[in-house]
């Protein structure tokens, strides 16, 4: 097995975990999606902060975080374009220099207009941490990793979480909101570093040494019509809700909404609040721990991913309707028990990268990650839409939440009825399930 390093992404190079240099490729991506992950969650606890300076509504609050969405999501057809073209190395290095842009100008702003910009411009930034690390595994790891891989990624994403919620609260009295993200801004520039000496890069193959599929590929990832393939599998879409609806409206709970929640409708301090999203994280991050030790064993015993996966959507649905509705001294054990069954979300990524062939791998999962910004952006900045609606008609607090959440988990339910029921093949599909 070779351990050379090609910059051509076409070439697969399979690297066996234990190998120094996929370690090294491991971290570097981890590092920066670290760094994307904190990013995503620092709304939840600067939120009364934000609102307290700024003056801002329910609504303007929800579409600020939601900005970060709406810069992740329009960039993700261009960088799957890019992963596949580029390769990962260079396409996520230019793209967080525009993270560190945004989190320069939100540290400076002086109203809402100059937050959105600031908050675009680190979706945009951060756009490629988690695919760029999927179309790098599909590429330098056997498949039967990738489900591991995902699950190893998203302990260091929820790691980012864990550290801006209770720690970051911690220090808001000493650095401010504003601190924060200058501090935010300087280790984006170390994430960057270490993306620039962690991956690989050589020159390119020649073309002599390149088979005709490889030649082909390369042309085809420059092709908008290459997405054809993408968005005519029937396995693509019966994954679309998981993604949209289930995954995508975690994040905007996950990011944002489960602390106004805490301490709005169970009124606990804003101290508090923090701690509690502190520990939900640190069940979450314990759960992708698990995930990436019990994944190939269940795979052993004859439980593919997709059956783990369908199981633990089913669960995270009961379990999110307990935390929602069932206001007593076991509701934080519903939100803990909905962090563990919602941790198998991820795999539906790791699930639709594998099931094309690799020089799709960029394309495949930008097209499926925009689904999920797409859900989260709408979910993020709908709830804030439905609260100021309820509040303003005289609602409490409380009441205004149950109506936002219930059309949430309304749409979860439609979206897993589809997955459990949607046709295997589509007329003209060009890639089936296999």
């Amino acid at each position: 097995m070779s351990s050379h390093w090609h910059s051509n992404p076409h070439i697969a190079i399979e690297l066996p975990l234990k190998n120094r240099a996929a370690i090294r490729v491991f971290l570097s991506f981890a590092c920066a999606y670290f760094i994307s992950y904190a990013f995503r969650s620092i709304n939840a606890v600067i939120a009364p902060d934000l609102i307290s300076d700024l003056d801002l509504s329910n609504a303007q609050l929800g579409f600020l975080s939601a900005a970060y969405f709406f810069g992740f999501g329009v960039t993700q057809i261009p960088v799957g374009l890019g992963l596949d073209r580029f390769g990962p190395r260079l396409t996520e290095m230019a793209l967080m220099m525009f993270a560190i842009a945004g989190a320069l100008i939100f540290s400076l702003a002086d109203g809402f207009t100059s937050l959105v910009i600031g908050r675009v411009l680190i979706g945009v930034g951060v756009s490629a941490c988690l695919m760029a690390s999927f179309s790098g595994f599909r590429y330098w790891f056997p498949s039967d990793r990738q489900a591991q891989l995902a699950s190893g990624m998203l302990i260091f994403g929820t790691s980012g979480a864990l550290v801006t919620s209770w720690p970051a609260h911690a220090v808001l009295p000493y650095l401010g909101w504003r601190g924060v993200f200058m501090v935010m801004a300087v280790f984006t520039g170390l994430a960057i570093i270490t993306l620039y000496f962690g991956l690989p890069v050589k020159a390119k193959t020649p073309k002599s040494s390149a088979t005709n599929n490889e030649a082909q590929s390369s042309t085809v990832s420059l092709s908008w019509a290459s997405y054809r393939p993408i968005l005519t599998n029937a396995f693509f879409w019966r994954m679309f809700p998981i993604g949209a609806f289930c995954y995508g409206g975690f994040i905007a709970i996950q990011t944002l909404w489960l602390g106004p929640w805490l301490t709005s409708v169970m009124e606990y301090s804003s101290s508090s609040a923090a701690q509690i999203i502190f520990w939900f994280n640190g069940v979450l991050l314990l759960t992708y721990v698990l995930n990436t030790a019990l994944l190939p064993k269940l795979a052993k015993r004859g439980i593919t991913t997709l059956r783990y996966l369908s199981w633990m959507v089913a669960a995270a649905l009961i379990f999110q309707a307990c935390a929602f509705y069932l206001r007593n001294s076991w509701v934080l054990v519903w939100w803990f028990l909905f962090a563990i069954t919602c941790a198998s979300f991820v795999l539906a990524q790791s699930l639709i990268v594998t099931n094309f062939p690799k020089a799709f791998s960029g394309r495949v999962s930008t097209t499926y990650n925009l689904a999920l910004f797409i859900g989260a952006f709408l979910v993020q900045w709908g709830i804030g839409y439905l609260l100021d609606i309820g509040i303003e008609a005289g609602w409490s607090p409380a009441s205004a939440f149950d109506l936002a959440l219930g059309i949430y988990l309304a749409l979860q339910i439609l979206g897993y009825i589809w997955f459990l029921f949607a046709p295997k093949f589509f007329p003209g599909t060009a890639i089936t399930e296999g």
